[in-house]
């Protein structure tokens, strides 16, 4: 590696970097977002990015002379749960110099500072799969990776603590948590690393300056809450923020925004987007975590309340509801609050219980807690913003109010998000006053309930909001819908498969449906942005649309242009509805898994990470680092739903299913791995491993696990095939741009033969 010490810490003056930053245009939808030159001093952009008081500035100005310097080989922005996989996985993985910046105090980012504390895991169509016999939800997958490992310690924790490892018994789930709870999870996984010194961590320093030199990024600049200047060096930078920020500021190519069908020819994008404006994406949602009191503690009115807003939320306010006259046709909710008496500790539909944390009666600290994160009453649709949002976004810039939230400064996107903020607290006054008044149940009332402490912020909510989209990468590949949509569109009929595309350089195996909350806003007719909101679903944007089992492609995590940066979080390359589905607390580790051990590579061979994405050799190699080569809890590379991560043979059957070394038939999900390993089964298993030289001695008593754990020590050592290179820019010759290919090394549109559709 480039260095084999900790990160230097230098004296310097004004970093060179600051004499100039290459930005990116803000058009609304655009393939390709060229840099512009917009800032010529330190003072200008500082200034620019977050406009300041001028006493701010000055004491800013005058620390710049003494700015902290770091050099790094792995420069990870942003201390999300993704940034965080990448440094436990770059770690373990032998990197010596390792240096996270967050913009805030708290490490995990949905998990924890966004307070999205009931998880969400990988599910499909099936009614099989990995769960608790109590919740019916189950999952694509058993857990596997980091978030395996992380989950296994929460779970331990709440059985410590709580006396269950799913204390809150919720509708959605079933794993919860209390966010600070976790938050000290992530540290303590995180800490070995840090005291070894291969991690240093730099929290509240927010990012303010690409350092680049041509089309190659070498690391960043930062500014802390007192104004002082970070600058770090690195060979390679991860870009784990929130919102795209090193891809943003370094001049990356991105896009936001709805795709239209013309870009990537989707079943469920849009001919037209007129109804479709640039600052669409999916809705975020300020969450509130609440705990049971001995009084009753209703909030106040928050500003901007309209009662009106909330009629629709519960069958409390069903028939006021129905007398509102919007703009476009509403359907109103009947969500019942909260559970009845008596009846508490039961898996229900309410909104105290739908995500709830803790249920106190069969908890042993006796206390109730819960998520409320209700998209009927809090979610919060990014396109026509209220008329006093709007006014004060337009105070700070012409035109800001059309801005997607992605290509806002921090000091606009505040403004946004006091407004969420708003919204998500008048839910809770709604709740905790009018419809507490109607109901004849009040024993479990939220109006019982306060907002919890544990965050430290002076309204006790979480740091950030639920953050569902942000910035897409354009990447070497940009996964498309039509790669995994299930063909079937009714659920109760659609049948478990392997997606139509199985990427050949497939990292890490996912599964969910297409899910875009309503990401639309309409007004009363009558007052138009000046009055109350609700919110509706769009065509293409829905909840409906289900995805087959897949892999995530290597590919996607490279920038199509850019050197020096990999992207993680939600900063990678796919469509806004595949950005849909791959967002979920598994999905987000598993990223920031596959990014570090692209970049530790990159590292070793000193070499770009472009230069790897065509490589077999290469991609084995990653490949081994993330399933059995590395410590910690292997990934699942394959979408086998049978396959738990302890399993004996679980890295054989991965490594071999990669390869395609495997008999496989799209909707046989399941590999049975102590099944008997038949005759017939493994001469076809052999005919597939004609291009390996080995002598195996096969056997009617050997399971299939077994069977592939003795193959796979002969085949281990021996590279497969390379893959073919015919034309520069087509591997294949199929006359399809290996940018747009999902399948870039075989002429094949999809991995199965037609027949077996």
């Amino acid at each position: 590696m480039p260095s084999s010490s900790r990160p230097r810490i230098m004296s310097s003056g004004i970093p060179s970097s600051l004499n100039g930053c290459d930005m990116p245009c803000h058009p609304s939808q655009c393939a390709e977002m060229p840099a512009r030159k917009t800032m010529e001093t330190a003072s200008s952009i500082v200034h620019a990015q977050f406009p300041m008081k001028p006493l701010l500035l000055t004491l800013l100005l005058s620390s710049l002379a003494a700015a902290e310097t770091l050099q790094t080989d792995l420069l990870i922005v942003g201390g999300t749960e993704s940034g965080w996989a990448a440094a436990i996985q770059a770690a373990r993985m032998g990197c010596k110099s390792i240096t996270v910046v967050h913009d805030a105090p708290w490490l995990g980012g949905q998990y924890t500072e966004q307070g999205l504390v009931c998880v969400d895991e990988s599910k499909g169509a099936g009614k099989i799969g990995w769960g608790p016999d109590w919740h019916p939800m189950k999952r694509s997958f058993h857990r596997f990776g980091l978030f395996k490992e992380l989950m296994d310690r929460i779970e331990m924790l709440n059985t410590k603590k709580y006396g269950s490892p799913m204390p809150g018994k919720p509708m959605h789930g079933p794993t919860t948590f209390r966010p600070a709870e976790a938050e000290a999870i992530f540290r303590q996984m995180l800490q070995p690393y840090i005291t070894s010194g291969q991690v240093v961590l730099k929290l509240n320093h927010i990012p303010v300056a690409a350092l680049k030199t041509d089309s190659k990024v070498t690391g960043m600049t930062f500014r802390s809450e007192k104004g002082e200047v970070l600058e770090v060096q690195a060979a390679l930078t991860i870009d784990a923020s929130d919102w795209g920020d090193v891809v943003q500021l370094s001049g990356t190519a991105f896009e936001v925004g709805p795709d239209p069908k013309a870009r990537y020819g989707e079943p469920n994008a849009q001919e037209d987007v007129s109804v479709n404006p640039p600052n669409e994406m999916n809705p975020i949602t300020w969450t509130l975590i609440v705990e049971e009191g001995k009084t009753d503690t209703p909030i106040p009115q928050p500003p901007h309340y309209d009662e009106r807003r909330y009629w629709g939320t519960t069958q409390f306010g069903k028939k006021e509801a129905s007398e509102l006259k919007w703009e476009r046709p509403i359907r109103p909710s009947n969500m019942v609050p909260w559970p009845p008496k008596r009846r508490e500790s039961a898996r229900q539909g309410t909104i105290l219980s739908m995500r709830r944390i803790v249920e106190g009666t069969t908890s042993t600290d006796g206390i109730t807690s819960a998520l409320i994160c209700y998209s009927n009453g809090q979610d919060y649709p990014l396109e026509r913003l209220p008329k006093h949002v709007c006014d004060a976004l337009e105070a700070t810039e012409r035109g800001a109010a059309m801005k997607n939230l992605v290509l806002m400064t921090r000091e606009q996107r505040q403004i946004v998000f006091e407004d969420c903020k708003a919204h998500s607290l008048g839910l809770l006054h709604h709740l905790q006053t009018t419809v507490h008044d109607r109901a004849k149940d009040t024993a479990n009332s939220l109006r019982h309930y306060h907002l919890s402490t544990e965050f430290g912020t002076p309204d006790n909510l979480p740091m950030k909001p639920y953050i569902r989209e942000s910035l897409r990468l354009k990447a070497l590949y940009m996964m498309r819908q039509q790669d995994s949509l299930v063909e079937d569109e009714n659920p109760k009929s659609a049948k478990e498969t392997f997606a139509t595309v199985m990427y050949p350089d497939g990292v890490f195996a996912w599964q969910f449906h297409y899910d875009f909350h309503d990401t639309g806003r309409t007004y009363l007719k009558a007052e138009g942005d000046s009055g109350p909101w609700t919110h509706y679903g769009k065509p293409g944007r829905d909840i409906h649309h289900l995805s087959e089992r897949s892999v995530f492609p290597l590919r996607s995590l490279i920038p199509m242009k850019m050197d020096g940066l990999i992207g993680a979080q939600g900063n990678v390359g796919f469509s806004s509805i595949v950005s849909s589905a791959i967002r979920l607390h598994d999905h987000r580790l598993h990223i920031g898994q596959a990014a570090a051990a692209l970049a530790v590579l990159a590292l070793k061979h000193q070499t770009q990470p472009r230069e790897l994405a065509w490589s077999r050799e290469h991609l084995e190699a990653m490949q081994h680092a993330l399933c059995g080569g590395t410590e910690g809890v292997p990934m699942l590379l394959w979408p086998w739903r049978d396959l738990p991560a302890d399993h004996a043979a679980f890295v054989a059957i991965n490594r071999l299913s990669a390869r395609g070394l495997l008999p496989v038939s799209r909707d046989e999900v399941d590999f049975q791995p102590d099944a008997p390993a038949t005759k017939e089964w493994q001469a076809e298993v052999l005919k597939r491993c004609a291009s390996h030289d080995f002598n195996l001695l096969s056997g009617d008593k050997l399971t299939r696990g077994e069977f592939a754990n003795a193959l796979w020590r002969v085949v281990e050592t021996q590279a497969p095939p390379a893959w073919p290179r015919a034309k520069p820019d087509d591997a294949d010759a199929d006359g399809i741009a290996d940018l747009d290919d999902a399948l870039p090394f075989t002429a094949d549109v999809q991995s199965w033969p037609a027949a077996a559709k």
